[in-house]
């Protein structure tokens, strides 16, 4: 008996001195993006996707270690590493509440930042206005990833490629509606279409956005005199639907034109619903539908919705122009 014990304790022993230590954690070796190249659009803010840890044991950091341009290979994370001055958020931004260029002002810090950066979390390119300072092109990338169980090196692990872009976008297509007095669940659509809205930046400096409204032979609308109101919500509800002035600072009625004044870039920063859509009407009164559409005078208003934001500062000129509709002087 005592043998057998013997022999027992010596094999544990050898089983106890031969096992290795198991590493703490597992890092990848094909940790990766999955979207090749990522797309950041010059001077837009821009959040890619997230990198694939591919099972690695989380939380990892992941650092970057140096940008270079794809075709040549050249070194170009000096262009990544310079810092713009830019407008940052030190409480968050509320377009219901935060109404005066004051008010925008108090939640907003100067800050010296980088074009583009990498989240240390989730391997996300951060990209802001100032990429407007980085040329075009195709960009591949080095990153460290560490875990608890070590770094590695993951060399030309992506490729991003910065392209241009328009200052500002149309969202969503024009277009119109007739909807019958007294009765706003009966109305006829007018087909519109991309030609029905023109944007004109007309210079790089400068927060003011001018609106008209034109009838298809181009005579304006006098939005002063009332000939462009708010669009009431359907229902019983009361309000309104959203119209540019929800968002701006300031609000002024022309004869031939209204001007906004805003405070945020981009402009709009959030939606407040219907994304960027903006909601008008043309009482009934100053407005004749042709004669193709049945519509006889006085019974239906005519209803407008356009759609805009811009991504940096400048003042612009949208016409909305609105198809097989003449505007009619009322006295």
């Amino acid at each position: 008996m005592k043998k057998i014990l013997y022999f027992l304790m010596i094999g544990s022993l050898g089983t106890i001195l031969g096992c290795k230590k198991i590493p703490d954690g597992n890092l990848s070796d094909i940790i990766r993006y999955e979207q090749q190249p990522m797309e950041i659009k010059q001077g837009r803010p821009v959040v890619t996707d997230a990198i694939n840890p591919a099972g690695s044991t989380k939380p990892i950091t992941i650092k970057l270690v140096k940008i270079y341009k794809s075709e040549t290979g050249e070194d170009v994370t000096s262009l990544f590493l310079t810092k713009y001055q830019q407008r940052v958020w030190k409480k968050p931004y509320d377009p219901k509440t935060d109404t005066t260029q004051a008010l925008i002002d108090a939640k907003q810090v100067d800050s010296m930042v980088y074009p583009i950066t990498l989240n240390s979390v989730s391997g996300q390119l951060e990209a802001n206005y100032n990429t407007v300072h980085l040329p075009l092109g195709l960009y591949k990338f080095d990153v460290d990833v560490s875990n608890v169980a070590g770094t590695k090196p993951f060399p030309g692990i992506a490729e991003f490629k910065i392209v241009p872009a328009l200052a500002f976008e149309v969202p969503a297509v024009r277009s119109t509606a007739a909807i019958m007095v007294g009765d706003e669940t009966k109305s006829k659509s007018i087909p519109s279409n991309a030609d029905h809205i023109k944007v004109t930046q007309l210079s790089k400096q400068g927060n003011k956005i001018t609106v008209r409204f034109l009838d298809k032979n181009g005579a304006l609308f006098n939005p002063k005199k009332g000939e462009i109101v708010r669009r009431p919500q359907s229902g019983t509800a009361g309000g309104f639907l959203q119209t540019m002035q929800d968002y701006a600072v300031g609000t002024v009625l022309y004869d031939d034109r209204i001007e906004f004044t805003y405070g945020v870039v981009p402009f709009p920063l959030v939606s407040l619903g219907n994304g960027f859509n903006y909601y008008y009407r043309i009482p009934t009164k100053f407005v004749h539908f042709d004669d193709a559409l049945g519509i006889l005078d006085n019974t239906y208003t005519c209803n407008a919705r356009f759609s805009f934001q811009t991504f940096e500062s400048g003042n612009f000129q949208i016409d909305v122009i609105v198809p097989q509709v003449t505007r009619r002087v009322y006295n």
